[in-house]
């Protein structure tokens, strides 16, 4: 009887070692897809937020400066 019961434990082991593996495949798999996604839309963004800084100068330096003045002054009054 105990050899059954030493081969049924170690069927399931073994069982529940594949299933844990496939599912980390699986995760780092969606992972890594995700991060490819992720980089995509950051360098879409990226491009974006250039076009958009190159065609309106003026409109972005001076919403620069005014950022810069607001944390300025709100820092320097601490």
């Amino acid at each position: 009887m105990s050899r059954k019961y030493r081969e049924d434990a170690r069927y399931y082991y073994e069982d529940a070692k594949r299933r844990g593996r496939k599912g980390i495949d699986h995760a780092r798999h969606r992972a890594d897809d995700l991060g490819t996604d992720l980089v995509e839309h950051a360098e879409e963004a990226w491009r974006e937020t250039d076009d958009y800084v190159h065609r309106n100068a003026w409109s972005s330096m001076g919403v620069a400066a005014l950022a810069g003045f607001a944390i300025g002054f709100l820092v320097g009054r601490r």
